[in-house]
């Protein structure tokens, strides 16, 4: 079981969300960075958890194997982001997926096996100052998770978030400092069991479900991120996913995705 190393009160989850939650961006949509659904694949039964690995800054990005018949997304951000020079990202490269960021930062990335002749889609990117959240298409039989994350993370102002709001996946945020910027990606599988939540006043891990048939991926981060004390993670336990965080500032909280 984790501590955290100094619990502050901070706001509840929700507040940081208030007047740009998804239930004040249904009838807004975006296009911005998103590349063609085209991509995705249409995916019949689960994707199971196969692997993943960890970075930590300055190393080169982590190989997690290859693109084929797999799909690989965050599960762990920890670190300093006070700079639009501090990220974390999962991506593709020459037929590999890799994990790996720039700055302070630290990640870790799971995996999941996709049926054979079923793909990935591209990314949605989202940038501070954006009026509008990017539109990253239609909820039905697809799931969307960050795959990218960046800028200062100074309070429980500063998020990114993917979300559905009127049968439509979205991503947005807000930055203080002007240099937040997120990207998503998708792939064509139900969501399972929703997008649930932690913040640091809870003291405990969110339960997410069960494991078996299933992998998790983070969907949302706010808080101030200003040393190697600051993470929200998913792991396993017991033969169920759990999401967490540590933090020695205040305002810290996540959401994941499962599907």
């Amino acid at each position: 079981m984790f501590k955290l190393k100094h619990l502050f009160v901070a706001l509840p989850l929700t507040a940081t969300l208030v007047g740009c939650g998804p239930e004040d961006l249904q009838d807004e949509q975006s296009g911005q960075g998103l590349e063609p659904q085209s991509e995705l694949g249409t995916i019949a039964e689960e994707l199971d958890y196969s692997h993943g690995d960890n970075w930590a800054a300055p190393a080169p990005a982590s190989p997690l194997g290859s693109t084929t018949g797999r799909v690989c997304f965050l599960t762990r951000i920890q670190g300093r982001f006070d700079s639009a020079a501090d990220s974390v990202r999962v991506f593709t490269s020459g037929g590999s997926w890799y994990v790996g960021g720039s700055g302070g930062t630290s990640a870790r990335a799971g995996c999941a096996k996709l049926p054979a002749g079923d793909t990935f889609g591209g990314e949605g990117s989202w940038n501070a100052g954006q009026r509008l959240p990017t539109n990253l298409g239609s909820t039905s039989g697809r799931v969307c998770f960050l795959s990218r994350v960046g800028g200062a993370f100074n309070s429980a102002a500063d998020w990114v978030r993917v979300y559905q709001s009127g049968g439509t996946w979205y991503l947005f945020g807000d930055s203080q400092s002007g240099t937040g910027h997120a990207r998503a990606r998708c792939v064509s599988v139900p969501a399972s069991g929703g997008d649930r939540g932690w913040n640091q006043t809870q003291g405990y891990p969110t339960h997410l479900g069960t494991r078996s048939g299933r992998s998790c991926a983070l969907s949302y981060m706010t808080g101030q991120f200003d040393s190697m004390s600051e993470s929200i993670s998913i792991y396993s336990d017991t033969g169920s996913w759990y999401l967490r965080g540590t933090s020695a500032h205040w305002g810290v909280g996540a959401r994941a995705q499962c599907f």
